[in-house]
């Protein structure tokens, strides 16, 4: 009997030493999953505010998105995003500080516009250097009809005339003559233009008539006060953006020099006659320029004239046609000074 009991008492122990053990084992699986399920949900809080799981520790260097470690601590995510922002900053002043480039070797680099370069560099990266220094000195850094420049050498026949040069109300041209009958539109009006320009055009239309084309002053110099209406009029009737396209403002006009002309046909279907077929072959071989070029807008600051002519001289105009520039790019590139 006493060996029985002692067996018996011996099982239950067993028994209970088998539980314990249970018991013990899954305490401690219920812990691990309790940690676990904790450290994700805090990475999914993280992850659902910023878009980035922060690690649940403090006291760590951070990696921001330039690759550049920080010695900023972590400890919430208005930290990470201040340190992401004083690094771009840093980067951006970095870029600014790091943009330098030589204007000297150009042929065409004035001294004095030395600071406008540089200051036109910075929006204009992708440029090189002669095509900085062609803007600039054309003075495509400012818009059009901001820092006007008050005209000098209004009488000199390659005077510059446009958005940017401004002629004064008092000027007239020297030697203004009224242009012969039978070399302008008969419309009743009485046209005039400076007598170097005439004696010009007078040339190049009879030579025009030799090969069997017309070619007729449809427009010559016009006063402050005329071209003054006639903006104002193109204004009303079009709006103010529509009119710069296609007239000058008062001072700025060329027709006010008395060495511009218009030809035939204030249209853009004249580009279709022979007669600009002849003039885009022949005009520069008796001193004028077609002024406004298809394309050039940006440029020029007018739309495509076809109709509009430039007296430069015969020897400057053969220099603007053989260089193919617009009479702006090429003032720039070689009159300015």
């Amino acid at each position: 009997m006493i060996i029985i009991f002692v067996i018996i008492l011996i099982i239950i122990l067993l028994i209970n030493l088998v539980k314990n053990i249970f018991n013990l084992n899954h305490q401690s699986n219920e812990q691990e999953g309790s940690t676990f399920e904790s450290t994700a949900y805090g990475q999914q809080t993280s992850e659902s505010t910023t878009g980035i799981a922060t690690e649940p520790t403090t006291g760590t260097s951070a990696i921001d998105e330039t690759g550049l470690e920080t010695n900023e601590t972590v400890e919430d995510n208005t930290t990470v995003e201040n340190s992401s922002t004083s690094t771009t900053s840093a980067t951006e002043k970095v870029s600014e500080q790091g943009v330098n480039m030589d204007f000297t070797n150009v042929s065409f680099y004035l001294e004095n516009n030395d600071q406008r370069y540089n200051a036109y560099l910075k929006s204009h990266q992708s440029k090189t250097a002669e095509e900085i220094v062609l803007a600039v000195n054309m003075n495509h850094d400012f818009d059009f009809y901001t820092n006007i420049i008050p005209i000098s050498d209004a009488g000199s026949i390659d005077v510059i005339c446009n958005k940017y040069y401004q002629l004064s109300k008092s000027f007239t041209p020297e030697n203004l003559v009224s242009v012969t009958s039978g070399y302008y539109v008969n419309d009743g009006k009485e046209y005039k233009l400076a007598q170097t320009a005439l004696d010009a055009f007078i040339k190049m239309s009879d030579a025009a008539q030799k090969d069997g084309l017309t070619i007729k002053i449809i427009s010559g110099y016009r006063t402050y006060t005329y071209q003054e209406n006639l903006y104002n009029k193109y204004k009303a009737n079009n709006g103010q953006a529509a009119a710069d396209r296609f007239s000058a403002r008062p001072g700025h006009s060329e027709h006010e020099t008395g060495l511009a002309i218009d030809i035939n046909d204030v249209s853009q279907s004249f580009e279709n006659t022979r007669e600009f077929v002849w003039l885009q072959q022949n005009a520069y071989l008796y001193g004028y320029i077609l002024r406004y070029p298809d394309g050039k807008e940006a440029t020029t600051g007018y739309m495509y004239e076809p109709w509009h002519y430039r007296f430069l001289g015969v020897d400057l105009a053969k220099k603007v046609f053989d260089s193919g520039l617009t009479y702006d790019e090429y003032y720039a590139k070689y009159l300015l000074k």
